[in-house]
């Protein structure tokens, strides 16, 4: 009897002890905030690279910024509005981040396990390297077939990976390129160096200026 009566006059131990519960909260609400940290700082990263792509590329312009008869801009003005639209294009897509939303579409949790901080250091020297693989390359390949390749391989570095996305995003950026390029403007751009692209941009081009 005495020992019935001692074991139950013990009191139960509550199965969570209060510092025990407030512990956790404490360290899920301080795991939370890293997340949060991390959420807006690869966004801005990345609107930083390309602010510092569009201002190299836009200091570089001084170096041919010569005067032409009949264009007030001159010899750099369309560069100089392209560098512009990078930036603000960065800009939008940051805004259009940091308010929740994303152009990528949710990988699986056992891919999202993957993305590691080495592979988003790897994925933001790529988006880096790849304006100047595209200024490297044009010269050889022409402007209006490196294009769309420059953009397609963009979007897939940003992780995009619907079809329809790609596909309607490419289709937009080159045909504004094409009307904006060789029927409003005329500017010269690259047709290639190297034997069967050349006359795949020409070709290009004159059915974009079909009808002029």
């Amino acid at each position: 009897m005495s020992e019935r009566f001692a074991t139950s006059a013990e009191p139960a131990a509550p199965p969570f002890p209060p510092e025990d519960r407030q512990g956790n909260r404490m360290e899920t609400a301080t795991a939370a905030r890293p997340s949060q940290i991390e959420r807006f700082k690869g966004p801005i990263i990345e609107w930083l690279v390309w602010l510092a792509i569009a201002g190299f590329a836009y200091w570089q312009t001084i170096y041919f910024a010569k005067d032409i008869v009949g264009y007030p801009p001159g010899a750099a003005g369309w560069p100089r509005t392209i560098c512009i639209l990078m930036a603000l294009g960065a800009t939008g897509q940051l805004l259009y981040k940091l308010a929740g939303h994303d152009l990528a579409e949710p990988a699986p949790a056992a891919a999202k396990e993957t993305h590691t901080g080495a592979h988003r250091v790897v994925q933001r020297l790529a988006i880096f390297a790849l304006p100047f693989l595209f200024l490297y390359v044009s010269p050889w390949i022409g402007f209006y077939v490196a294009a769309p390749l420059f953009v397609i391989t963009l979007m897939l570095l940003l992780e995009v990976r619907s079809p329809l996305a790609i596909a309607g995003v490419t289709l937009i950026v080159y045909a504004l390129f094409l009307l904006l390029f060789t029927r409003f403007f005329f500017v010269a751009l690259p047709n290639g160096r190297l034997d069967g692209f050349y006359e795949v941009n020409n070709a290009i081009i004159g059915f974009a200026r079909m009808g002029l």
